[in-house]
C-alpha cells in the first residue's frame, strides 16, 4: 500500500491578499465607492502637489528679513528669524543655557524611569520627579543659585509650554491621588471637601480659572503680598489637573477587584501599606491610558495662557505677526509651524504612553 503524502500548502489566491485586495475591499467594492474614492483622490493629489510646491519647492529658506521673501511660496525666513523667541521667549540670550539645562533634566528623569534597575528605580525617580519643578524654577529664576536674576516676564515661548505643563503634571500627581482617596473616604467631612474640590475644578472652564488666578486670587492675599502671576497660574493649573486626575484614579480604584482589598486586609497590612504596596501599582496600570490622555490635554491647554498675557508659543507668534517689520502676511506659515511643533510633541507622548502600557502589561498570552 502506497504511503499517503499530503501536498505542500499553497499560498492564498492573489485576489484575497495584498495591496490590490485591500484597495478592492475598502475603496472600490462598488461603483459608488469607486466614484467617491476617485473624486477625493483627485482633489487630494491636486492640492497636495500645490501644497508641496508652496511649502518646499517655491519657498524662501535663506535670509533674515521680509525683503528676502521674494517668491510666491512659503516664507520660512519668518520662522527662522523668530525661532529663538518661539522657543525661548524674551529670556536673556546669554542665559538660555538654563532653559536647555532644565529641559535636559526633565528628559534625564524620564529616561531614568525606564533605564534604572528595578530595585532602585522608584526610590530614585519618584524623589527626582517631585524635586524637578522646584530645581528648574531655581535655575530659571537664578537668585537662589547666585545666578543673574531673570524675571518671569521674560520667560516664554514653547519652552514655557513644556516646563509649565511638566511642572503642573508632576506636582498635581500626588495631590490628585490624595483627593481620590478623600472622595472614597468613610469620613463625611473629608469626602465632602474632596467632592467639592474635584467637582469645582472639573466643572469650571480653564479660562475662567486662569482669570481667577491672575486677577481675583491676589484679592485674597494680605495687603502688601505680591505673588508672581506665573506662579499663580501654575497653582491654578495644578488644581485643575488634580481635579481631573482624581477622577481618573477613582475609576482605577473601582476597577480593582474587591478580592485585592480583602487579600490585603487578610495579610494584616495597614491602610497606607495596602494603598501604596497593593492597590496603587494596579491602579496606575489600569488608569495609564487615561492618565496620559489627561497629560496631553493639559499640555495643549497651556496655549490658553495667551489670554492672560503670558507669552507662550501662540502668544509669541501673534506678537511676531503684528511686528511692523513682518507685515507681509505670514499667518499660514506661523500656524503651520505651531501645528507641527504641538503635533510632534503630542505624538511623542502617545508613543511614550504606548511603550509604558506595553511595559505594564502583565497579561499571560500563549
Amino acid at each position: 500500500m502506497r504511503e499517503f503524502k499530503p501536498l505542500p500548502a499553497q499560498p492564498a489566491p492573489v485576489k484575497t491578499q495584498g495591496a490590490v485586495a485591500w484597495l478592492r475591499d475598502n475603496l472600490f467594492y462598488s461603483p459608488v465607492s469607486s466614484i467617491v474614492t476617485l473624486f477625493f483622490a483627485y482633489f487630494f493629489i491636486k492640492y497636495s502637489i500645490a501644497m508641496f510646491d508652496w511649502a518646499l519647492l517655491s519657498a524662501d529658506w535663506t535670509g533674515t528679513t521680509e525683503k528676502d521673501c521674494t517668491s510666491e511660496g512659503a516664507c520660512w525666513v519668518f520662522i527662522k528669524a523668530w525661532s529663538q523667541q518661539f522657543f525661548y521667549g524674551s529670556y536673556i540670550e546669554s542665559e538660555i543655557w538654563r532653559i536647555n539645562l532644565s529641559i535636559l533634566l526633565l528628559l534625564a528623569v524620564i529616561v531614568m524611569s525606564f533605564t534604572l534597575p528595578k530595585n532602585i528605580r522608584l526610590k530614585v525617580t519618584i524623589p527626582a520627579f517631585l524635586l524637578l519643578p522646584f530645581i528648574c524654577i531655581a535655575i530659571l529664576d537664578g537668585r537662589i543659585l547666585g545666578l543673574t536674576h531673570v524675571k518671569t516676564d521674560l520667560w516664554g515661548g514653547f519652552s514655557l509650554n513644556v516646563l509649565m505643563a511638566a511642572a503642573s503634571i508632576i506636582v498635581a500627581f500626588p495631590f490628585s491621588f490624595l483627593w481620590s482617596l478623600g472622595r472614597r473616604s468613610d469620613m463625611a467631612f473629608i469626602r465632602s471637601v474632596s467632592i467639592i474640590f474635584i467637582e469645582f475644578f472639573r466643572g469650571v472652564p480653564v479660562l475662567s480659572l486662569f482669570f481667577m488666578g491672575s486677577v481675583m486670587l491676589p484679592l485674597f492675599f494680605a495687603e502688601g503680598t505680591n505673588v508672581d502671576k506665573l506662579i499663580r497660574v501654575w497653582i491654578v493649573l495644578i488644581f485643575f489637573m488634580s481635579g481631573y486626575m482624581a477622577e481618573v484614579f477613582r475609576g482605577g480604584f473601582q476597577a480593582i477587584p474587591r478580592g485585592q482589598y480583602e487579600a490585603a486586609d487578610s495579610l494584616g497590612l495597614g491602610y497606607w501599606q495596602k494603598i501604596l504596596l497593593i492597590l496603587l501599582p494596579q491602579v496606575i496600570k489600569v488608569s495609564m491610558p487615561n492618565i496620559l490622555a489627561t497629560f496631553v490635554m493639559l499640555f495643549k491647554n497651556t496655549t490658553f495662557l495667551l489670554i492672560i498675557g503670558i507669552p507662550e508659543l501662540v502668544q509669541t507668534l501673534q506678537t511676531a505677526l503684528s511686528n511692523s517689520y513682518w507685515l507681509g502676511g505670514h499667518t499660514l506659515e506661523g500656524y503651520l509651524f505651531v501645528f507641527a511643533v504641538f503635533w510632534a510633541s503630542c505624538f511623542s507622548m502617545s508613543l511614550l504612553s504606548s511603550h509604558i502600557e506595553r511595559k505594564l502589561d502583565t497579561d499571560n498570552r500563549n
